[in-house]
């Protein structure tokens, strides 16, 4: 949480979280790099002289044992990062040149609603089963889509898509931080309707009142 030279309250946030195509190309990315190394493990055990049946067997469990942390290490390096800005007056998506900004005093708030293409995904992977069932294989697509979500900046009934999140507990995670932050700001400014910080927020003055007393 910063402040400019004016004392106005500014909160930068950076959103870096897998969406479903990145995660889907993370794990792509993760299994050819196995089969690479599966690939190599062979052929190097297959130019060893003398190679017994220990060492055909680690040439083929070391890479697949490692696949796990590969497919990990993928889905790290493949997030996609968002930036949004709070501040009393506005809110902030992406960087410049291309940032939207929307006047945080009109009615807003952030959703997680599924993603738009959950229906789709789920209609190809019932397909993708059945001919897998006719060919007498058993299939089980990986969901993506299914379980994504888009989060969602909504100001005066219209929706802005912020960005896409692979992962309902990552979503959700996202979600309440922004949410928690539009709160505190709106409670430290009284510009809102946020959870009282300390007493004298609570006060609502109206025509007439005092205002409530302040500690020197």
């Amino acid at each position: 949480m910063k402040f400019n030279r004016n004392g106005d309250i500014r909160v930068d946030v950076l959103i870096n979280e897998l969406t479903p195509l990145r995660a889907k190309l993370a794990d792509k990315s993760a299994s050819l790099l196995t089969l690479a190394g599966l690939g190599y493990t062979l052929y190097d055990t297959a130019r060893t002289a003398g190679a017994d049946w220990i060492m055909w067997l680690a040439a083929f469990a070391v890479p697949l044992a490692f696949y796990p942390l590969t497919k990990w290490s993928m889905r790290q390096q493949f997030k996609r990062q968002q930036r949004v800005r709070f501040t009393k007056e506005q809110f902030q998506m992406g960087s410049w040149p291309f940032a939207k900004r929307f006047d945080r005093q009109l009615d807003h708030s952030f959703t997680l609603p599924p993603h738009d293409k959950r229906e789709d995904e789920k209609e190809s992977i019932q397909m993708e089963v059945l001919r897998g069932r006719q060919r007498g294989k058993l299939v089980q697509p990986e969901k993506y889509y299914g379980k994504s979500f888009h989060l969602v900046f909504e100001h005066l009934g219209e929706r802005f898509d912020i960005t896409e999140i692979y992962g309902e507990r990552e979503a959700k995670r996202a979600l309440d931080r922004l949410k928690s932050i539009d709160q505190v700001i709106d409670s430290i400014t009284g510009s809102g309707s946020g959870t009282p910080l300390s007493p004298e927020n609570e006060w609502f003055v109206i025509a007439g009142d005092l205002p409530p007393n302040k500690e020197e």
